[in-house]
Parts: C-alpha cells; structure tokens; sequence
C-alpha cells in the first residue's frame, strides 16, 4: 500500500491520514513461516539478512582496508568481481543495488583509484568489461581474509566432515535451484554456480 502510495506522490511515501492501531485488529504473533523447511528458510533470511547488514558490511570495509574508506557502493562492487572475475558495468547494478547510471561514476572512481581496469566485451565489442587491477585483486585477497577469518571462527567446534558435508549440501542445494529455475541464480550472480562433485 505504501509503496502504491510513494507511486501517486511522486515516490514520497507520505504517512496515512488514520493509523490502524494493532491492538484493535488483532494481532497474530504466530509464525508465517511454518512447517517442513520452515526452520531451513528462517535460518537462510537471518543468514542473509546480517550477512547484507550494513554494520557487517562496513566491519569487513574497514577490516579489509579497502582504499576508499567512505565508498561502500564502490567496496561492493570489488567484492562482485571477486566472484565474476570481470563484468559489464551494466550488470553490476543489480547486484550492488544502484541505478545503471551511477554504476558508470562508482567504476570510474574504482579505475582512478587504481583497483579496476576495462578491456572490449569478446561477445560485444561495442560494450567494455570491467575487472581487477593486480592493486584491485591485492585488495579482494584482503577481503577474503577477513571473510575467512570470521568462517574459521564460526567452524572452530566443527569437524572437518561436517563442514565438508555442509558444503556440499548447499551446493547441491543452489545448484538444484539454478537448473530448476532455468538458471535464473546464474544469471543473476553473474557466475556459474558450483556444481556438486561426482
């Protein structure tokens, strides 16, 4: 309702003229989220959810010592092309939750500061990719340190047999959703997921 609202007054949600007190309309604390899988998918939102916070996100920025301290649109964008190795910038945007147009300005602030380079599309010459510098790729190495670190405190009790049977089963897990949904993870990560070993 209020994002219908924003849309009718020029993307301002403006607060109701009545608030509906819950109290009065009966309030249910119990679960949406229930039965089998259920324990599954609130675990993964809680996951995903700290994993995107912004405290989490400026902790490893500043653990990492990524060179533009202020820039977390840019520190996101590095932490793509980790995983993606290179991109069209016009890709990005999805991923790092901003607007194709100021993907443009956050890639040009990478490429002054040394981190990422461009070279021609080999299946569009008319459009670039773009990727890490060796700078850049010494900067990812340190975020992936301090992403590491904090998994090896999190296994710290485990086996190394449950961690690789954990591994396995989420890849296997991902790797079912990505055919399933016509590959739809994929395309979205910009990457091929792993895929179970045999």
């Amino acid at each position: 309702m209020l994002a219908t609202m924003a849309m009718h007054t020029g993307g301002v949600a403006r607060r109701p003229k009545v608030s509906i007190d819950l109290r009065e309309v009966g309030v249910n604390s119990d679960p949406l989220v229930a039965g089998p899988g259920a324990d599954l998918a609130v675990a993964f939102q809680a996951l995903i959810t700290a994993m995107n916070s912004t405290a989490v996100r400026e902790a490893i920025l500043e653990a990492s010592a990524f060179p533009l301290p202020d820039d977390m649109p840019a520190f996101l964008l590095v932490n793509q092309l980790i995983y993606r190795t290179t991109a069209r910038p016009t890709d990005m945007a999805d991923a790092i939750g901003t607007g194709r147009s100021n993907v443009s300005k956050i890639v040009r602030r990478l490429e002054e500061a040394g981190l990422v380079g461009r070279m021609p599309d080999p299946a569009d010459g008319r459009q670039s990719r773009i990727g890490l510098t060796p700078e850049g790729r010494e900067v990812a190495r340190r975020i992936l340190k301090v992403s590491s670190d904090s998994y090896a405190v999190i296994f710290r009790d485990w086996s190394a047999r449950d961690v690789e049977r954990l591994e396995s089963l989420v890849v296997r897990m991902v790797s079912d959703l990505d055919e399933r949904l016509d590959h739809a993870i994929e395309r979205t990560a910009g990457m091929r997921p792993p895929r179970p070993r045999a």
